[in-house]
């Protein structure tokens, strides 16, 4: 009988150390190294900290004795570690809950340790990680709950290693990585809550967001002295909030933009420097902008696109326009130029025929030479696709559709065309 019951006792303690355990809900503060390495003996058969998690310690080098956790459901906070080269001892965690924050780690050159982690529930920030050269280590990540920033990492020259993220739900940030040349490694994010990008002095292109859409927030392109080109952005669509580009002396263009048909709010250029002409932001619905603002770029001379002639034609909204190039010095300036071009549609060679506009149960279409339409796409005010089809004998049935304005994307051929859609 008592061998049998040391038998009960031995297995019993077996698989009450083996198998995962969740503890500590009310979280944990390392402040030393000592504390990181009788982590395992103070707390025995601890795997999942179901609290939050804080390593800040001038003389915490490592975090190997952190190396049975599997998972962490609150906060993880790393700041502060002026000695801290590696996260290694992380290597078995496949998941943090809520933030990740890795802030003011001047030794730590890399983040291997979290090549296991896939899902991060909140925000994920990278700040001020002076020694930090690459983000490889984070292949198996693949969603932010919340936002991403990686702001201020001194030695960070591309992103590669985020190529296995789809989503960013909270907007992404990325500003003051002034070795930054290259934001490839997002190119598999298809959903982003919004896009700053700023203070990036060696970044010359946003080339790597080219599954991105359509943007939840908003898009602000700030103080990149390099940036001569938006390639990258050339697949959105639509932009949730305002649209800025702001302060990019060596910015020539925005024609990259031109696939976008609307905005949820203003719509502001000022201080590009190089900047000659508006052409890119044709096709933005004028209805979609809340508020123009067009100023201190001394080489715009061109500002009488469709978007804008549309936007002082029809709106009570806020108009600042000035200290441009002749031609664009003025809101007088720019309306006067914008006598010549037409108001009333987006395609204004009439390729194809878009009938009855206003309408209320179905489209007539027909192209100029008679080549047959291919596809029909119609967006709603935020840029949400809401009905696409290939039309039947050249006909669209719209009447699902609620009364109101809209855009209508006709391709035939090689051409691409869009107008503005009344459905009564």
């Amino acid at each position: 009988m008592k061998k049998k019951a040391l038998i009960i006792f031995i297995l019993f303690l077996f698989y009450g150390t083996a198998s995962p355990q969740s503890c500590l809900p009310e979280g944990i503060t390392f402040t030393t190294q000592e504390q990181i390495d009788n982590f395992q003996t103070n707390y025995p058969g601890c795997t999942e900290i179901e609290g939050d998690v804080e390593i800040n310690g001038n003389d915490i080098t490592n975090l190997d004795g952190l190396n049975v956790l599997t998972a962490i459901v609150g906060d993880l906070r790393i700041w502060d570690n002026y000695a801290l080269t590696t996260l290694s001892g992380l290597r078995n965690v496949t998941s943090i809950g809520e933030d990740l924050r890795i802030w003011n780690n001047d030794t730590l050159t890399s983040l291997s340790g979290l090549g296991n982690v896939t899902s991060i529930g909140g925000e994920f920030c990278i700040k001020n990680n002076p020694s930090l050269i690459d983000l490889s280590e984070l292949g198996n990540l693949s969603s932010i709950g919340g936002y991403m920033s990686i702001w201020g990492n001194a030695a960070l020259t591309n992103l590669t290693g985020l190529d296995n993220v789809t989503s960013i739900e909270g907007g992404l940030y990325i500003g003051s990585n002034y070795a930054l040349t290259s934001i490839t490694g997002l190119g598999n994010v298809t959903l982003i809550g919004g896009l700053n990008i700023k203070y990036n002095n060696a970044l010359t292109s946003l080339s790597g967001l080219d599954h991105m859409t359509s943007l939840g927030g908003s898009l602000l392109i700030e103080d990149n002295d390099a940036l001569t080109s938006l390639s990258g952005l050339d697949h959105v669509t639509s932009i949730g909030g305002y649209l800025e580009i702001n302060d990019n002396n060596a910015l020539t263009s925005l024609t990259e933009l031109d696939n976008i048909i609307s905005i949820g709010g203003f719509l502001t250029i000022s201080d590009n420097d190089a900047l000659t002409s508006l052409s890119g932001l044709d096709n933005i619905a004028a209805f979609s902008i809340d508020g123009l603002c067009i100023y201190d770029n001394i080489s715009l001379s061109t500002c009488e696109v469709q978007s804008i002639c549309n936007y002082l034609i029809s709106s009570t909204g806020t108009i600042q326009i000035y200290n441009n190039a002749p031609g664009c010095n003025s809101q007088e300036e720019v309306e006067e130029a914008c006598e010549s071009v037409s108001v009333e549609s987006l395609n204004p060679n009439e390729e194809i025929s878009i009938f009855p506009n206003p309408a209320n149960k179905q489209l007539t279409l027909s192209s100029k030479d008679g080549t047959t339409i291919e596809e029909v796409i119609i967006y709603n005010q935020t840029g949400q696709i809401v009905l696409l089809e290939k039309p039947v004998n050249n006909i669209v049935d719209i009447s699902l559709l609620q009364p109101g304005l809209y855009i209508i994307e006709v391709a035939s051929g090689q051409r691409v065309v869009r107008e503005r859609l009344m459905i009564e």
